[in-house]
């Protein structure tokens, strides 16, 4: 049956899969190894790869890093010119 399924519909399966493996995970004993906000994408022979949910963000105040780096090199950018 799920090889008749659409690519969205397939797509839609596999993230509740891992929303499921998630939500088991957090309520047992056994480790979190997945969870938080899921990417979605259907690799495809014919159209290749295709974003279906994708996150375009992140919190800034769990990646203080990042914005450090690319900060300082904007700046670096600026005073070269």
């Amino acid at each position: 049956m799920v090889t008749s399924l659409p690519k969205d519909e397939l797509a839609a399966m596999a993230e509740a899969f891992v929303n499921l493996t998630a939500f088991k995970r957090r309520i047992t004993d056994s480790l979190e190894t997945v969870g938080g906000p899921v990417d979605v994408a259907v690799i495809s022979k014919g159209d290749g790869l295709v974003w279906v949910k994708r996150k375009h963000y992140f919190p800034a105040d769990l990646n203080q890093h990042f914005f450090e780096n690319y900060f300082r090199e904007v700046n670096h950018e600026m005073y070269k010119k």
